[in-house]
């Protein structure tokens, strides 16, 4: 698939009448990252496959930076509010698939920045030359899932019992994916620069 051209970053947005900055994640996110990551629910933490809350995996995470991870990070008055990722594996039969992971801190759910983040993501995915996205998150999620539902993300399966948190509890986990190769060719051939408008 051609590349689109790249988003530049950084961006700002108002959000709820609050400015917000949008950009890509670098080390030097890492305290801050950190810090974002204490302060969730642990449940949030099922949203994404490996125990983020361990500083090995969060160190892994920012060494990955610009090799198999793309990070979007989001800051409003100077805290980091959201983050995100786009992670492809280049050894595996599925090269031109990004895995999508999503974070939004629990004062900012409700104002549109998860939307804002999923969109900035698709547009990230078409700027690296992707044809699809998956989603993977706990079903008792339904926001979540009625948020990527409605941007487009269409259910794959439901796998039983796939998580276990930290008190041993199981949880069932959707898969949702986004075709963006047609997404794009859609936008494509309306004319549009992206295929998620901002």
């Amino acid at each position: 698939m051609k590349k689109s051209a790249s988003r530049h970053y950084p961006r700002r947005l108002e959000l709820n009448g609050t400015a917000v900055e949008f950009r890509l994640m670098t080390a030097e996110d890492g305290p801050a990252l950190n810090q974002f990551m204490a302060e969730l629910p642990v449940h949030d933490l099922l949203f994404v496959r490996r125990n983020i809350s361990h500083p090995k995996v969060i160190k892994a995470w920012l060494e990955a930076l610009g090799k198999s991870v793309s990070s979007l990070v989001a800051y409003a008055n100077g805290q980091l509010v959201g983050c995100t990722a786009v992670v492809v594996d280049s050894c595996s039969w599925s090269p031109h698939v990004g895995d999508l992971r999503i974070l939004v801190a629990p004062a900012w759910r409700g104002r549109g920045l998860g939307r804002v983040l999923i969109k900035e993501c698709v547009n990230l995915a078409l700027s690296q030359g992707l044809e699809k996205l998956t989603v993977q998150m706990t079903v008792d999620q339904s926001a979540a899932i009625t948020t990527f539902e409605g941007l487009g993300f269409q259910p794959e399966s439901v796998l039983r019992n796939h998580v276990k948190d930290h008190d041993g509890r199981t949880y069932d986990l959707a898969l949702l994916s986004l075709e963006v190769k047609e997404l794009a060719a859609r936008a494509s051939g309306k004319g549009m620069a992206t295929a998620i408008s901002d």
